[in-house]
């Protein structure tokens, strides 16, 4: 049991460095990673160079992730100075007056869209302000855009947080004698099933979220009115991204869904279908189509008209993503075998056979298509760019690619050397197989229940569905075997808790409430959202229990 509790230590300081000290996730997991060097050096036993040949796979791990979120980040920030994001805002503007159903299509499905495409916070970001320029109040626009920054998480940026935490759980799968990528399938498939049907609330719980908190009128109508067209909404995305999730993986469930499901709801609230034709009202006296920034007067933010035209051409960048991930994904078409067999190898990592390294470098969505289309856009728009605006572009993303990859490095390194350090001079077990041996004593056939929990807390505390699963993942996934439990069943609970945790994670709620001037307010959003937080995660077990 010692030998338990201290292997569970890297993960116990990581946790209470965020949450206690508010350290960020790079800093709280770097001084956990040297926890976990010094635990396996001075208890375990492990050989230096074993050490850092596991650390080193797990940079190169890392490297892969991150080639993804460069692309993702890139693409964002130049539809951001090309103005491509602006006009797409002014036409949300004009397809419907009534905010419960502007939060369904740019908090849901718009927000799904961009985590489909880009993640890692970006739809929250995006959507709030988008909100806020509606009229909706600072709190409420992140309130909404947090709750439905959940189902789409697991298949961010083309899949990133579920190809990720398979990445990290390969070395055990394979080492059992499993294929990696049948689990990854059989984990999408239930994923997708778990959060799919579960997710079927939240158009709902949005509406009724606004209605509770922020409406001139709190009458049950409000709400009831709008069932109809919230499950309609739901099911416009929720079907694609389970049919997609389920027979072609993880990196178009969420981006392709999100895409269906705008199409068919804005044409439902362009026509009127199944909207009310009472238009609901916020609790304030700004006027809707106007927003009061604290310390100002409420200003009027309805701009010009967006023609079809204008919409078409900024929409044409996702529309190419789109079909290159199509036809790159698909066997059929010939270009993913070929694209596969641009690849680079690392074998026997400073000796050690079980370390191996493969990354098709030209596979990977964030050269083809994020990059691509990255550079063809500022291309295109060379008249209308300085030199100074594109330096602007490639110096901010490699800022923020630098932040993500400190925890990463360190969150995947410090798994990986876990994951090794079975091979000792001690003769104990591996830190991972331990704490699996404290959970299981410690929760027995209850563990399913806390699964979902853990993948929440593990957000929670470090912003991130990737991270989540990088921390708990493997840990899950030796208890899952202990208990006798399906392997793949529990990991996709641990993803889908990790999805859930992004409406209450601290570091994107800091982020939307200083994009939106809803500073202070960060405990208020946390609070209101922690009920549809626990909720969601409650019916992902009951799917778990119906389905297995």
């Amino acid at each position: 049991m010692v030998y338990s509790i201290l292997a569970m230590l890297p993960f116990v300081t990581a946790l209470l460095l965020m949450v206690i000290f508010r350290f960020s996730s790079g800093k709280a997991l770097m001084i956990s990673l040297v926890m976990t060097v010094l635990l396996v050096l001075g208890v375990w036993q492990m050989d230096l160079i074993h050490v850092a040949g596991y650390f080193l796979y797990g940079l190169l791990k890392a490297f892969d992730l991150l080639l993804i979120i460069g692309g993702a980040i890139l693409l964002l920030n130049t539809l951001r100075k090309t103005g491509v994001m602006d006009v797409i805002s002014q036409g949300f503007r004009q397809i419907s007056p009534d905010p419960r159903v502007q939060a369904i299509i740019i908090g849901y499905l718009f927000g799904a869209f961009i985590e489909g495409a880009a993640g890692y916070g970006t739809p929250a970001a995006l959507a709030a302000p988008l909100l806020v320029g509606l009229g909706f109040p600072p709190a409420a626009a992140c309130i909404v855009a947090l709750i439905s920054n959940s189902t789409p998480v697991p298949f961010a940026a083309v899949g990133t947080p579920m190809r990720m935490n398979m990445a990290n759980l390969s070395a055990i799968v394979t080492g059992e004698g499993g294929d990696i990528t049948q689990f990854t399938t059989d984990v999408t498939r239930r994923t997708v099933l778990y959060l799919g049907v579960a997710g079927l609330i939240i158009p709902l719980l949005l509406v009724i979220v606004l209605v509770l908190f922020y409406g001139k009128d709190r009458k049950a109508s409000y709400v009831f009115e709008m069932v109809p067209f919230s499950i309609c909404a739901a099911l416009s995305f929720i079907v694609p991204y389970y049919l997609l999730g389920t027979f072609l993986g993880p990196e178009f469930a969420s981006i392709l869904g999100a895409v269906t499901g705008l199409v068919i709801t804005v044409w439902m609230a362009r026509k009127r279908i199944l909207v009310p034709k009472h238009v609901w009202e916020f609790a304030s006296d700004a006027p809707f189509g106007t927003v009061r920034n604290a310390g100002s007067d409420a200003v009027d933010t309805q701009s010009r008209h967006v023609t079809k035209k204008e919409m078409i051409r900024a929409w044409m960048p996702y529309a190419f993503i789109a079909g290159i991930l199509l036809i790159t994904r698909i066997p059929a078409f010939g270009l993913k075998a070929m694209l596969n067999s641009v690849s680079i190898h690392v074998s026997s990592i400073l000796g050690n056979d079980a370390l191996t390294y493969d990354l098709a470098l030209l596979y990977s969505p964030g050269l083809i298509p994020f990059a691509l289309v990255s550079v063809g856009m500022l291309i295109i728009k060379r008249d209308s760019l300085t030199g100074k605006d594109v330096a602007d572009v490639f110096g901010r993303t490699g800022k923020q690619v630098l932040m993500i990859a400190i925890a990463l490095v360190s969150g995947i390194g410090m798994v990986q050397i876990m994951l090794g350090s079975g091979v000792n001079h001690s003769s104990l077990e591996s830190m991972l197989t331990l704490v699996s041996t404290g959970l299981t004593a410690a929760t027995g056939r209850a563990f399913p229940l806390f699964s979902p929990i853990l993948g929440v807390f593990g957000a929670f505390v470090s912003g991130s569905c990737t991270v989540s699963g990088i921390l708990f993942g493997p840990l899950q996934y030796q208890t899952a075997g202990m208990l006798g439990l399906n392997k793949a069943s529990i990991i996709a609970l641990q993803m889908a808790g990790g999805a859930i945790g992004n409406m209450i994670c601290i570091q994107n709620v800091i982020a939307v409430a200083s994009t939106t001037n809803a500073i202070g307010e960060e405990g208020k959003i946390i609070t209101r959202n922690l009920l549809p937080c626990l909720l969601y995660s409650v019916l992902v077990f009951v799917m778990f229990v119906i389905f297995g």
